[in-house]
């Protein structure tokens, strides 16, 4: 129910409205309480209701029709709970995925700010409620996409901007490196089938010439970890959970005995101990003591780091 990007405030409110949690007329009297009801959004005041308030009234009716009608989204036969439900769930390429499930949020919040000011004697006009909505959009895709340097304010802009916006790509280049003479380079990683499901472990020995020295690959019991989080763990940058804290303590005594050290590279660069992992739950425990007892997929990946062939990392860039 908590949408990202949106003010907890925002999302803490659309949970209530859901569960019918609102301090409405007819919730009230849900309660046992028999009260006058009248509507504050309305300027001939009616019942005012959950489904009045935000969905059924005039100026409701209006917000909802403009955003969803030029969204290409229909409202016939639907309540106020079909309605969300329907932004959330429309398929739309991915980039307006956070904008559609954000959107009922934020046009529910608005009218909920109308009934209350309305009700305080401030009348909120209907473009009013408009306005706030796209200028809560306009912030919103500010916050997600900050490279785009002009964000339109109207809503029929903001989806033709964003249906033909392109992203910039950011390219990193991933370099398997030789380690230093004298040294031996260990490269593990665990792989996973399923939460909870089998997991297994692999990792591999190389020399300052990249040749094989030793790798395994095998199954085991559970696993949980992270690569950047154990790596911050072991050189003290973060504090390691209880549960783990003796075997971080054994690992540092490990790495101070043999002059050792631990460094974080991407998953590009750690290719070869992912493919033994992957291997193990696939083969079972496979121990090799040299190249040519790798299987085809691992030897082509041991040459190709022994050729410092670099990998591309490419994603969309925020900027």
């Amino acid at each position: 129910m908590w949408v990202k990007g949106l003010p907890f405030k925002i999302s803490f409110f659309m949970w209530k409205l859901w569960k019918g949690k609102l301090p409405l007329d007819d919730v009230i009297r849900r309660m046992g309480y028999y009260i006058p009801s009248k509507c504050w959004c309305c300027v001939m005041p009616k019942e005012e209701t959950l489904s009045h308030v935000f969905y059924r009234s005039l100026t409701a009716l209006k917000v909802w029709s403009y955003f969803y009608s030029h969204a290409g989204l229909s409202l016939e036969g639907l309540n106020l709970h079909l309605a969300i439900v329907k932004c959330w769930t429309t398929k739309v390429i991915p980039r307006l995925k956070p904008i559609f499930q954000a959107l009922p949020s934020i046009i529910v919040w608005e009218l909920w700010k109308r009934r209350n000011n309305n009700k305080r004697g401030k009348a909120v006009s209907t473009n009013r409620v408009v306005y706030q909505v796209c200028n809560t959009i306009q912030s919103l895709i500010k916050l997600r996409k900050p490279g785009i340097d002009r964000v339109p304010f109207r809503w029929t802009d903001i989806l033709r901007m964003m249906e033909n916006y392109t992203p910039k790509l950011k390219f990193n280049k991933v370099l398997w490196e030789l380690p230093m003479t004298g040294w031996t380079k260990i490269n593990t990683d665990g792989a996973s089938r399923g939460n909870p499901g089998r997991s297994s472990i692999g990792f591999c020995l190389r020399n300052e010439e990249g040749d094989l020295v030793y790798a395994c690959e095998k199954e085991i019991q559970e696993v949980e970890t992270d690569s950047m989080l154990l790596k911050k763990v072991i050189t003290r940058e973060w504090k390691p959970p209880w549960v783990i804290e003796e075997e971080v303590k054994e690992i540092r005594q490990m790495l101070m005995l043999r002059n050792g050290r631990i460094t974080h590279i991407f998953r590009e660069g750690n290719n070869l101990a992912d493919h033994l992992a992957n291997y193990a739950l696939d083969q079972g425990v496979i121990e090799c003591h040299s190249f040519h007892h790798l299987d085809t997929q691992g030897r082509r990946l041991v040459n190709g780091h022994k050729i410092q062939c670099p990998f591309l990392r490419v994603k969309a860039s925020r900027q």
